[in-house]
């Protein structure tokens, strides 16, 4: 059966991180697995970068402003011009990949599906703005109330939904997501040391991919870095810096760190899985998140993977994974030491880490969610 489906693509055309990856897989895995169907993507506005992201075929329509007035205001258009468009154009359901569903849409015939990617906003208030908390609420818990289905990205986030937003458990479905393909293939010696000459890495490195910030907690990995004192390790960040940073670059001058602590950032996209191919270890301290994608990564790169054993991160990693406790960075350091050398170990983890690959087989997952979409109709 071929369907019209329409997507709130915002953040596939726009947004280089979390939300944008994953409204970029559901996209280009339904495209390569549901071919047939007509797509309909709105968004209010598109990077260059991500322009090319899927192909140009008679099937796939991106929907941006038109008139001045819409062209001005984004967020308007988002919110309450795609409702008419969304009965103009004859949906049979409309997916908003990122945390909310424009508002009138309750009132039309179309199935709605919402992703909901992690209620962090109202578990950790301090770091958000009172505004930001406000706006976001209103939103999430609108498009929760409103979905016929709604999709977490975790048993985790399904949970903080019915914490938080009292939403039926029956209506919401645990919907996993992939990483890029590429993370997949091997990558051959030649481009690896071709990346390695390009960013100046070291030969041996611990790996932590995220934004620079407090919740992503990499201040517990340098600290238990530093108590490692292996002179023939080093560390590399890669990610935006914030202001957190800064308690990172004083601990690094403070303790004489500087030739042993690397940070980058504005990777070329297809330069990062050769990085945490070339790593000794990949390290995710991050206090919470409601998936937590840098370890799928790590398990598709199949290094050794050491994370925090908070919110979803153990749900994605299984037993592939070593987990220790987000603020601990005694625990962190001792583990850091043991698979940096049991060479025995690391093969085991790396075992694991295929078999716990395939819970998040692509075509598995969009089989899933096209019965979500079948059933909604």
């Amino acid at each position: 059966m071929k369907m019209r489906i329409g997507f709130d693509a915002k953040r596939a055309f726009n947004n280089g991180t979390g939300l944008g990856n994953y409204a970029r897989f559901v996209i280009k895995a339904l495209l390569k697995f549901f071919p047939d169907n007509e797509y309909f993507l709105f968004t209010p506005s598109i990077k260059s970068e991500f322009q090319n992201f899927i192909p140009s075929l008679p099937n796939i329509h991106i929907i941006t402003p038109e008139s001045a007035w819409n062209k001005t205001f984004h967020s308007v258009w988002r919110s309450f011009a795609i409702t008419d468009l969304i009965k103009e154009f004859h949906l049979d359901v409309f997916h908003g990949l990122s945390n909310e569903l424009p508002n009138g849409i309750e009132k039309l015939a179309v199935k709605k599906v919402v992703t909901i990617h992690d209620l962090i906003f109202l578990r950790y208030p301090n770091y958000y703005n009172n505004i930001d908390r406000y706006i976001y609420t209103k939103k999430f818990k609108h498009a929760c109330q409103y979905a016929d289905v709604v999709l977490a990205t975790s048993l985790q986030t399904k949970q903080d939904i019915i914490n938080h937003f009292h939403i039926s458990e029956e209506k919401i479905i645990v919907a996993y997501q992939n990483c890029d393909e590429c993370f997949e293939a091997k990558v051959d010696e030649k481009i690896k040391d071709e990346v390695a000459t390009l960013y100046q890495l070291p030969t041996q490195f611990i790996l932590c991919v995220g934004t620079i910030e407090e919740r992503k907690n990499q201040f517990t990995v340098l600290k238990a870095f530093h108590e490692l004192n292996d002179e023939n390790i080093k560390l590399v960040f890669i990610g935006k810096e914030t202001m957190y940073a800064k308690y990172l670059h004083d601990y690094i001058n403070d303790n004489l760190l500087n030739d042993r602590v690397f940070f980058l950032k504005d990777i070329k996209q297809n330069h990062l899985p050769v990085i945490y191919q070339l790593s000794s270890l990949f390290v995710y301290a991050s206090e919470f998140e409601g998936f937590g994608i840098p370890v799928l990564e790590g398990l598709r790169s199949r290094v050794p993977i050491l994370a925090a054993n908070t919110s979803s991160l153990p749900e994605v990693g299984g037993d592939a994974a070593l987990y220790f406790k987000f603020d601990d960075a005694h625990e962190l350091a001792n583990q850091m030491h043991m698979v940096l050398n049991d060479n025995e170990k690391r093969n085991a983890m790396i075992e694991k880490e295929i078999v716990q690959a395939k819970k998040f087989d692509t075509e598995n997952l969009m089989k899933q969610l096209w019965k979500i979409y079948f059933a909604t109709i």
